[in-house]
């Protein structure tokens, strides 16, 4: 029960904080790229990676403390429904090109970001 309620309140916090920076990017990014949502996905990415290094084999955070950040934290920070509506919203638009870019350079970056906060 313990780590179900740390998922939960780590959810709240991880929506609240994903709300938080796509406003505040948002607020100064005007281009028709989804800047906010690789931004969020990235860091995500990289905040797991870094997590899950730095806690599996050091016992640094109990179970459902890790769960609590990792599970509700960062997976309500991040979005993947909100990278792929995004994709389908550009082709929409028949902008293929930049949802090409946006694809390509979600994955590849979030990838990049999970493996350098892995080894930091």
């Amino acid at each position: 029960m313990v780590e179900w309620t740390g998922v939960a309140i780590g959810g709240i916090a991880g929506a609240w904080m994903r709300f938080f920076v796509t406003n505040r990017v948002n607020s100064r990014w005007r281009g028709n790229f989804p800047l906010a949502t690789l931004f969020i996905n990235v860091t995500g990415a990289f905040l797991l990676g870094f997590l899950f290094a730095a806690t599996r084999s050091h016992n640094l955070l109990d179970a459902w403390l890790r769960s609590s950040i990792g599970i509700g934290f960062i997976g309500a920070y991040t979005t993947f429904s909100t990278f792929t509506y995004e994709a389908v919203t550009l082709l929409d638009r028949r902008a293929v090109k930049t949802a090409i870019m946006y694809v390509l350079t979600s994955v590849t970056l979030g990838l990049l970001g999970a493996f350098a906060g892995a080894r930091i």
